[in-house]
């Protein structure tokens, strides 16, 4: 079994039950996998967990929750952006990506942008179609995230085998 980790923000209670109907109703039609929404700070971490662990309780500690404005609904050819809601460009974000790496020691597994990805697969000809609806639902909306979990989740582990080993709360500012 292969040990990798991904730190990840989680919605609020009220933007995850959205956000996981979403991902269910698209998993159904696209016939990918369902999975937790979340935006990913770095994915494919092969460290020790307690360095991590600290981490994210220094983080947690001094980061209030991130308000995102959902900007656009995009689509791409890879495979954990095959469908996603593109977030507004943060500093908390981009601060929280500085630490992480501080403690990795490597760039890769960073994400690209701030995004949600609302399914996972290869690129299919319907995925076109359903831009407009999403945007229409989603363009321009608040979303809030509240918590910073440490997952057991990478490219290499299944995704049904994904899970969450801690998470903590976001301190209000």
């Amino acid at each position: 079994m292969t040990n990798e980790y991904s730190i990840w923000l989680l919605p609020s209670t009220a933007d995850t039950a959205r956000l996981h109907n979403s991902i269910a109703l698209l998993s159904g039609h696209l016939g990918g996998p369902v999975f937790a929404p979340h935006v990913t700070i770095q994915g494919d971490i092969s460290t020790d967990l307690a360095p991590l662990s600290h981490l994210l309780e220094r983080l947690a500690a001094c980061q209030a929750p991130l308000r995102w404005r959902v900007d656009g609904v995009e689509s791409s050819e890879h495979f954990f952006r095959c469908l996603y809601l593109r977030l507004a460009l943060s500093p908390a974000f981009g601060l929280m990506q500085q630490a992480t790496q501080a403690i990795t020691r490597t760039a890769s597994g960073l994400s690209p942008f701030p995004h949600v990805s609302l399914a996972y697969g290869e690129p299919q000809p319907q995925i076109a179609g359903l831009l407009e609806p999403l945007a229409e639902q989603f363009e321009g909306q608040e979303l809030v995230f509240d918590q910073l979990a440490l997952c057991r989740s990478s490219k290499n582990v299944p995704i049904d085998q994904w899970c969450i080993l801690e998470s903590h709360s976001l301190s209000p500012a």
